[in-house]
């Protein structure tokens, strides 16, 4: 007799609990639709389909099942996406980058997957662990499905700084080979005319000491300034043809430039960091 009653207090407590249950279902159902029209009316679909997710669960009354989900559907399709890249300022993809919208947070990392987003406008600030950061407003239009929304996290002008100094060792280089190539012509004539000077016979023989030494003197100092100078011309236009443009992005640039010549000719060595 007693297990018996033990039995039926059992079965009594599990249906009052599922009576309960099920009246905090209801109830919470129906807070989920309640919520879900508001913050929808407010444009707040993002909250709005949460709720209505809530209130089409096969937990809750066939009508607010069967209700939600029209109401569901309806949000999927106003609802806005975006897909958020960055770069750096070299122009390389960072995935790196937690991103806020009101001050609110939307992602961690960037890999390219579209975010449900609420539409209108917003404040979109992205920061990297180096401390870079940029702030951003952003139209994003209802029903848009994955609007882009693209940015660049560093120094993006410091390219044209890079290609403003290359330009300008370039121009410097060439500069010096007119001048390398002046010096040339002038000691050319220079050796000409002391070797006129110096009288030699049509052997090249018996010739005055003293102007054959300047003459030959001169056209050392010819023969390198020609080849200094067309060497230092020459990559002088290409320094300023090969520069770094504007747009491309990049880092300061440190230039080092060092003419080299030699027994049988001459170079430039350039080196730097873009």
């Amino acid at each position: 007799m007693r297990r018996g009653l033990v039995t039926l207090g059992v079965l009594v407590s599990v249906m009052v609990t599922a009576r309960v249950s099920r009246a905090d279902d209801k109830a919470v159902c129906l807070e989920a639709t309640e919520r879900g029209q508001n913050l929808r009316a407010s444009h707040k679909l993002v909250e709005a389909r949460k709720q209505f997710l809530a209130c089409a669960r096969p937990e809750c009354p066939a009508i607010v099942q069967q209700t939600c989900g029209g109401w569901l559907a309806d949000i999927e399709k106003s609802l806005p996406t975006v897909v958020i890249t960055a770069k750096d300022g070299s122009g390389a993809d960072v995935v790196d980058v937690v991103v806020t919208i009101d001050g609110e947070p939307l992602v961690t990392k960037l890999d390219g997957e579209a975010v449900p987003v609420n539409p209108g406008r917003h404040v979109l600030r992205f920061s990297r662990a180096d401390g870079t950061q940029l702030v951003r407003p952003a139209v994003i239009k209802e029903g848009a499905k994955d609007q882009g929304v693209a940015v660049v996290l560093g120094n993006a002008g410091s390219a044209g700084a890079a290609g403003g100094t290359w330009r300008t060792v370039g121009w410097v280089l060439g500069g010096a080979g007119v001048v390398g190539l002046l010096i040339g012509t002038i000691s050319g004539a220079a050796a000409i005319g002391d070797n006129s000077s110096a009288h030699c016979t049509a052997t090249g023989h018996d010739c005055l000491a003293g102007p054959l030494s300047s003459a030959r003197s001169a056209a050392v100092g010819s023969d390198v300034g020609f080849i200094a100078g067309g060497i230092l011309l020459a990559g002088g236009a290409a320094v300023v043809l090969l520069a770094p443009k504007p747009s491309t992005g990049g880092r300061s640039a440190t230039v080092r430039v060092a003419p080299s010549i030699g027994p049988a000719g001459g170079g430039v060595a350039l080196a730097g960091t873009f």
